[in-house]
């Protein structure tokens, strides 16, 4: 993790962060579910992205998974009459 974090947080932070590959953090910023700024100097350059806190604690919150719902239980009908009632 970077010493300053008001500087925010690189690719590879997030990848150690999350134990996932570089490629898929990249993927994540490519289809927007992450935020992140490109802090390279010229636009032919290889991006070098930057992921602030603030974007960070979205993106988590958007992927924060709650507790499981339970279906009810279906009822099977019983097709058996009872001849003998209590």
């Amino acid at each position: 993790m970077p010493a300053d974090l008001a500087a925010g947080f690189t690719v590879a932070d997030l990848a150690r962060r999350y134990r996932v590959g570089e490629d898929k953090v990249r993927l994540w910023i490519k289809r927007g579910e992450l935020i992140a700024l490109n802090t390279s100097m010229t636009e032919c350059a290889r991006p070098r992205f930057v992921v602030t806190a603030d974007a960070l604690e979205q993106f988590e919150q958007r992927r924060r998974v709650g507790p499981a719902h339970k279906k009810p239980k279906r009822q099977r009908k019983s097709d058996l009459i009872d001849y003998y009632p209590d």
